[in-house]
């Protein structure tokens, strides 16, 4: 077992964790953020009184310990109380984004049909306002006022290694799988996580991120409830639609550890370029703000880091960090206090050979990318070839890690955990290197984009992109294929939110951007509407499934040819 804290004890468990919490603090808190900014407090005693009321619930309505249960609920604080009745009962959970409609196509409706199947269709319950449930069994979903509260329930018998989730994967590369986590994977990971931003009474965390996502429901409120700290969540919507409620609590509430994706710095970044009005903050005790979730573009953290520097927000702040759900969820961290790096290396270099060589940030070859920084006390990591043999420092590979966080597999699902495994080491299907010591990542394997025998990363494409006037962050998306007609690679490009009347003009910059600086060759632009850009939980581009729509031939009235431009 690596080096570990105070905190962490073996035999600790989810129950154990709450029960902590409350006899070293009794003043510790959930505040709850509603879309005014105004907060409610719950005590986490509080939380204890009802999540012991909702297990008393879930007995009665016949679960026990060991059985699943799906939640997926609207608001923080009812996918907070449900969480809690299930572990004080033993019930295994798994937190699902809410369906909002069940009509037309939907993608957190057909992940919710997909988990059901997967867990043998257990309850589900959901928010009593969502009056339509579409093709859900009728006897499966349950409202928590439905539940009859009174009496007891059996204190459950748990053992460290017991299962106490199940985090079904976002599904940006294929169809989501249950990721097992047991007690004691999440207690040396959140152990971990508290260690790296050096966590201790009386800190505050903030959140945004969503409870259906790990990094919001495991990093961003059960890690705090592990550190013995105060805690405050927003609603996801209610961020999306106004991202100053997120910039107001963390400054009123001396928020100091918060977390966000790029996708959330992004968002804050055009409510304040649009922002007229002059703000009160003050940032002066923040002591991190995590990004991570999904790629980190060096520009849109180093605006965001600028634009907050008028309210005190110090640029060492910042923290690169890398994750994700099977291995609990963080992996490595940026040093705290420390300002971070990022470093400019030879693209070229990095795409045909695996080199990883520095260059001046000015060399037309350069691609900036941000360190990750180092592995946490419970993760192991390497770098591998093809063939999963460790290759040096400075050449990219597959990131493979190992480690009492990892999870031991997929529910249900022996095939994909086989094939994930190494021996002891998890596939990640990330490509990344080390350089100096720090984990720097490429890209994803499976969003490698193949042209005239070199391979490209989506996600350096859509950062260029961005550049360009027209095409904004989210907004757009690559993705390959191979011509049925030619035989030949073609990388095609979908805009969102880009006007017809701009779109040929925009594709001749694209173009031109693209070949000048990286050598690639953008054979087809396809307008689509911004709702048809699929993302995970955490906001990452689901560029998979455009693209099946693309060779399923959807887009074939949205698409512009390269061949066109020559005409007009």
């Amino acid at each position: 077992m690596p080096e570990i804290s105070a905190y962490y004890q073996p035999e600790l468990t989810l129950p154990d964790v709450l029960n902590r919490a409350i006899c070293n603090h009794q003043d510790l808190f959930i505040g709850y953020s509603d879309k005014n900014g105004s907060l409610t407090i719950q005590t986490y005693e509080d939380l204890r009184v009802k999540a012991k009321m909702i297990a008393a619930g879930l007995f009665n309505l016949g679960l026990k310990q060991g059985d699943k249960m799906i939640i997926a609920t609207h608001y923080n604080q009812e996918t907070i109380e449900l969480l809690w009745g299930s572990f004080l009962l033993g019930v295994v959970p798994t937190v699902l984004q809410s369906p909002m409609t069940f009509t037309g196509y939907n993608p957190s409706v057909v992940k919710l049909m997909n988990v059901l199947k997967q867990l043998e269709s257990p309850f589900v319950f959901m928010s009593p306002e969502l009056k339509d449930t579409g093709d859900l069994p009728e006897d499966k979903v349950k409202h928590v006022t439905e539940l009859d509260c009174n009496g007891k329930y059996p204190d459950p018998i748990l053992k460290p290694d017991d299962l106490a989730f199940i985090q079904f994967s976002s599904g940006s590369t294929g169809d989501p799988k249950g990721i097992m986590l047991s007690h004691n994977n999440l207690m040396v990971n959140m152990d971990s996580i508290r260690i790296g931003v050096d966590s201790h009474y009386p800190d505050h965390w903030g959140n945004w991120m969503p409870l259906f996502h790990d990094m919001g429901l495991i990093g961003y409120h059960i890690t705090p409830i592990y550190s013995m700290v105060f805690q405050s969540q927003i609603e996801t919507i209610d961020f999306i639609m106004n991202p100053g409620l997120w910039l107001n609590m963390m400054s009123r509430q001396k928020i100091t550890i918060g977390g966000t994706t790029n996708f959330g710095l992004a968002l804050a970044l055009k409510y304040l370029k649009r922002g007229k009005q002059m703000f009160d903050w003050d940032f002066t005790g923040m002591k991190t703000l995590l990004n991570g979730a999904e790629p980190i573009s060096v520009k849109v953290m180093q605006d965001f880091v600028e634009a907050l520097q008028p309210y005190k927000f110090k640029p060492e702040t910042m923290m690169p960090v890398y994750g994700m759900s099977e291995s609990t969820l963080a992996i490595s961290f940026a040093s705290l206090w420390d300002r971070s790096v990022s470093t400019a290396f030879n693209a070229t270099l990095l795409d045909r050979e695996n080199k990883a060589q520095p260059v001046h940030p000015s060399d037309p070859s350069a691609r900036l990318i941000s360190e990750v920084g180092v592995a946490l006390n419970d993760i192991e990591i390497r770098i591998t070839d093809d063939n999963d043999r460790m290759v040096k420092d400075g050449l990219a590979g597959h990131i493979q890690i190992k480690g009492p966080s990892v999870t031991k597999g997929y529910y249900n699902n022996p095939g994909a955990t086989t094939s994930a495994f190494c021996g002891e080491w998890f596939r990640t299907g990330d490509i990344g290197f080390f350089f100096e010591g720090h984990l720097y990542i490429s890209g994803r394997f499976k969003d490698i984009i193949f042209k005239n025998g070199r391979n490209y990363f989506a996600n350096d494409l859509e950062d260029m992109a961005c550049t360009i006037d027209d095409v904004k962050y989210g907004k757009v998306c690559f993705g390959g294929t191979t011509s049925r007609e030619t035989g030949q690679d073609k990388v095609i490009a979908f805009v969102a939110g880009l006007p017809e009347a701009k779109a040929l003009e925009t594709f001749r910059l694209l173009r031109a951007l693209l070949r000048s600086n990286l050598g690639i060759t953008v054979d087809e632009l396809v307008l689509i509407k911004s709702n048809e850009i699929p993302k995970t939980s955490s906001g990452k581009l689901q560029r998979f499934r455009l693209m099946q729509r693309y060779i399923n031939g959807e887009f074939d009235d949205h698409r512009i040819s390269a061949d066109k431009l020559d005409y007009q």
